[in-house]
């Protein structure tokens, strides 16, 4: 079993990168959620690969999976829906 890989010329990665910089998702983000940009690097790379060739359609397509870049994205952190209904633990009350 054999695997087809598509080798991408620079001139295409620098077309993704710019799809990434329109979008939001730049060397800034880069250095501040580096898992965020990859995960915006790979789906435009995929939807490329895939015949996507118009920079705001993937732009578009780009935001409506993963949602605005940068400072207008919430980091994933822990949640505290749960202590609504269960209660803050003792290490987390005003005593």
């Amino acid at each position: 079993m054999s695997s087809h890989l598509c080798p991408i010329s620079p001139t295409d990665k620098e077309f993704i990168r710019s799809v990434l910089g329109e979008a939001g998702y730049n060397a800034e983000l880069l250095v501040d959620d580096p898992r965020s940009f990859e995960t915006a690097e790979l789906l435009v790379t995929k939807l490329f690969l895939a015949g996507g060739d118009s920079r705001p359609d993937l732009a578009a397509k780009l935001e409506c999976q993963l949602g605005k870049a940068g400072r207008y994205r919430r980091p994933p952190g822990p949640s505290l829906g749960r202590y609504a209904i269960q209660g803050l633990p003792s290490e987390l009350q005003f005593s």
